[in-house]
């Protein structure tokens, strides 16, 4: 066995140093996945891309990996690559395991921003879907008002204002900690109403969520404000919409969202009296769209080469990869191939050895079970047989008792020798006759009923001697242990099997039994004759024995 140890350690050591090369480098401290979530917090989209894409490629962690894709749709989303941004969150519900409740808030970020984009596309009943599977994903609570306001508000686009009234309503009685959040679902919700009663004094509410952002000091808040504001006053007071729309669009200077600045000066063109002021916004609001768009499709594109650099890069580290493991493996399987032989033919040298041991005990053991066998069944239970007769008869004839010993003697002497028989398995029903006799007494009854020479020819002489052996051993437990006064035994053919149906009036059979030597030889008896004994209880209260073996011809 030492050497065989010392072989396995030497064919781990082998296939540890061929493939060491791959440990050598020392990870990296910071990844590109954490690269790429401090490009984003700094508003560096196309940095932010590229690292999250390169690790998103070169992933140790399914759960970051899938942030990665969300965070990639993310960015798409905002500069208007919304197909691309959609490309991305399905690579990320892909990449995420809905049955790990720590992706949870992955698959429900990555929903909740399909529904963001659907309302983009304007696919309202899509939106909802999403939003919908989103929620079931959510298990923080300040995250489920970010999605219901966005279900809110899609319903609204649908005209369905009670429906999106209500989930606004369910939203502020939640009271949210976030106040953003809660200006931005109370300005969504007067909207709502105005847009369903335009006599709706949404003035208050409008002013109301406005103080909040304000005091939130978050810029990016602000426009939808002045955007609703500039909306309410356009019939009433043109002044003051005009007013609020230029508040727009120097506030979306500030904080550079194209978007906004867009529809700013989209109000300005409507809402100026001055046909100059209106040829104007309307020369400024050309040369910004397509600047916009030129913009967007220059970093749609920028994104695209981004991915099909690192694709690029990534197939050409595979082949050469490929290249270097196939030489690798061919070094290790020759040598872990020669070791495995050895090792295999240690192995079976050794199972080899053991088997021969093992059988070797098992005769052994066969053999001290066989003589222990033998002993039991010819010299115990005759002796307790005599002991019997001697205790319990009435007239005991000295030379029939001599005959009886002497042979029992001689049996003793062979025991190692051969099986123990009976010469005779003629009158075969007088042996049984004379030995349920010999526990036949004063105390004791023991009733035969079936026990007829036809029964008997159809019983081999090897089931005959094995059959006394049980009987002798049954009723020597009988004597032992029950206490029966009555006991009565009953022979029977039965679809051509014998049955023997053993009971009693005694103790019966303990419920915790356990079998001795003498039971554990009765039931390999009958199992050795392909038949079947139960151990059970008598209607008396007392044992029931049932046996039953194949009959055959005696003749056979």
């Amino acid at each position: 066995m030492k050497r065989l140890n010392h072989l396995i350690l030497a064919t781990l050591f082998i296939t540890l140093f061929v493939f060491s090369s791959k440990s050598q480098n020392k990870p990296a401290k910071y990844t590109d996945f954490n690269y790429g979530e401090y490009y984003r917090y700094l508003f560096k989209w196309d940095s932010a891309f590229l690292r999250f894409n390169r690790y998103v490629n070169n992933p140790d962690d399914t759960l970051n990996k899938g942030a990665a894709y969300n965070y990639m749709g993310e960015i798409q989303w905002r500069i208007g690559d919304l197909y691309g941004a959609q490309e991305s969150l399905i690579s990320a519900i892909k990449t995420l395991d809905p049955h790990n409740a720590k992706h949870n808030t992955q698959f429900a970020y990555s929903y909740n921003l399909l529904g963001n984009i659907s309302l983009d596309l304007k696919l309202y009943d899509e939106a909802i879907g999403y939003y919908d599977t989103a929620m079931i994903f959510t298990k923080r609570v300040g995250y489920a008002h970010e999605v219901m306001n966005g279900k809110a508000t899609a319903l609204q686009r649908k005209k369905k204002f009670n429906e999106a009234i209500a989930l606004y309503d369910s939203i502020l009685v939640l009271k949210p900690d976030d106040q953003l959040l809660v200006a931005r679902t109370i300005d969504n919700r007067a909207k709502t109403k105005w847009l369903q009663n335009p006599d709706y004094p949404v003035l208050p509410e409008f002013h109301q969520a406005l103080r909040i952002r304000a005091d939130s000091q978050f810029k990016q808040e602000f426009n939808a404000s002045y955007a609703h504001l500039s909306d309410y006053y356009e019939k009433i007071k043109p002044d003051s919409a005009l007013w609020y729309a230029e508040k727009m669009r120097e506030n979306a200077n500030d904080i550079k969202n194209p978007d906004d600045i867009l529809e700013a000066v989209d109000k300005l063109i409507r809402l100026n009296s001055s046909v100059a002021l209106k040829q104007y916004w309307y020369d400024n609001f050309k040369k910004l769209n397509d600047s916009i768009q030129f913009l967007r499709d220059t970093t749609r594109s920028r994104f695209a080469s981004i991915r099909y650099g690192v694709e690029k890069s990534k197939a050409d580290n595979l082949a050469l990869q490929q290249h270097i493991t196939k030489q690798r493996v061919l070094t290790v399987g020759i040598c872990i191939a020669a070791l495995a032989l050895i090792i295999a033919l240690i192995f079976w040298f050794h199972r080899r050895r053991q088997k021969l041991k093992q059988e070797a005990k098992i005769s052994i053991r066969d053999s001290k079970l066989k003589t222990s066998q033998k002993v039991h069944d010819v010299v115990a239970n005759e002796l307790y047989g005599i002991m019997n007769e001697l205790e319990h008869g009435k007239e005991i004839e000295r030379e029939p008792l001599l005959t009886r010993i002497e042979e029992l003697y001689e049996k003793s002497r062979d025991i190692s020798y051969e099986e123990v028989g009976y010469a005779d398995d003629t009158n075969y029903d007088k042996h049984i006759h004379e030995l349920l006799d010999e526990f036949t007494n004063e105390q004791t009854n023991v009733f035969a009923v079936g026990n007829q020479p036809a029964f008997w020819t159809k019983v081999t002489a090897v089931q005959k001697n094995q059959l006394l052996l049980i009987l002798r051993e049954i009723m020597t437990n009988m004597k032992k242990h029950s206490g029966a006064g009555n006991v009565v035994i009953r022979f029977k053919e039965d679809n051509s099997s014998g049955t023997i149906n053993y009971s009693d009036d005694g103790k019966g059979f303990p419920a915790d039994i356990e079998y001795g030597n003498g039971l554990r030889n009765t039931v390999n008896r009958i199992q050795s004759l392909n038949g079947e004994i139960i151990f059970g209880k008598s209607d008396k209260g007392g044992a029931s024995i049932a046996i039953r073996f194949p009959l055959q011809s005696s003749k056979a």
